[in-house]
C-alpha cells in the first residue's frame, strides 16, 4: 500500500512518511521474519541454509531489478519505475495466494529433514493478540547474550549497507560523472557479491 500511494505523492514530506514509516515498518516486519517462519514451519533440517538463501534473494532482487529500474527511471521518469515494482509485487502476491500454504501439513507433507512416522500435531491456537505475542517474544529473546550479539551486528550491517551505500553510491557516482544507469550497475554487482 506504501509503493502505491507513492505514485501520487508530490511533496517532500509524503516520500517521507511513505518510504521512511509505511515501507520501512513493512518492510521490517516481513522480511527477516517471513524467511525465518518459512524456515521454521518447512524445514526440520538445514534451517540456517534456508535462511540463508532467502536473505541472499534480496541481493539477487538488486542485480536483477536496479539497472533496469535505473534505467527506465532515467528515460521515462520515477513513476514508471515504481509502478513496475508495484505490478511485480502484485505478480508475486498473486502467485504466493494461490501456490503457497502455511505449512507441510496443509498439503500432506512433513518439514524437510523431519524422518517421523507419527502425525503431525496441529499447529497451536493463538488466543493471545499478535502484538501481544510479539512483545512477550521480543521480551524473552532480550535476555539472552546471543541476542544482543545478533542485534549488534544486524544493526552495524543494516546502517552500513542500507544506511549508507544503498542510498549514497548512486549519488556519489554522480559526483565522480558515472552516470545513473552505470552506477546502478555497480550497486548490482555488489548484489553478486553480497549473494
Amino acid at each position: 500500500s506504501g509503493l502505491v500511494a507513492s505514485l501520487a505523492m508530490t511533496q517532500v514530506w509524503q516520500l517521507m512518511l511513505l518510504w521512511g514509516v509505511v515501507i520501512g515498518l513493512g518492510t521490517g516486519m516481513t522480511a527477516l521474519v517471513l524467511g525465518a517462519t518459512i524456515a521454521a514451519r518447512w524445514f526440520a533440517a538445514r534451517r540456517g541454509l534456508v535462511v540463508g538463501i532467502l536473505t541472499a534473494s534480496v541481493a539477487t532482487g538488486q542485480l536483477a531489478f536496479l539497472p533496469l529500474l535505473a534505467s527506465l527511471t532515467d528515460h521515462y521518469g520515477w513513476r514508471i519505475a515504481l509502478g513496475l515494482i508495484c505490478v511485480m509485487l502484485g505478480i508475486a502476491a498473486f502467485a504466493v495466494l494461490m501456490v503457497m500454504r502455511d505449512r507441510p501439513s496443509d498439503v500432506g507433507l512433513r518439514p524437510f529433514g523431519d524422518e517421523g512416522t507419527e502425525p503431525l500435531p496441529a499447529p497451536p491456537s493463538k488466543t493471545t493478540p499478535i502484538m501481544a505475542a510479539a512483545l512477550g517474544t521480543l521480551r524473552d529473546a532480550s535476555k539472552s547474550s546471543v541476542f544482543w550479539i545478533l542485534f549488534a551486528t544486524f544493526f552495524i550491517c543494516g546502517a552500513s549497507t542500507n544506511g549508507l551505500v544503498q542510498v549514497h553510491l548512486i549519488p556519489m557516482c554522480l559526483d565522480f560523472g558515472i552516470p545513473q544507469v552505470q552506477a546502478a550497475g555497480l550497486l548490482a554487482a555488489m548484489g553478486i557479491f553480497d549473494f
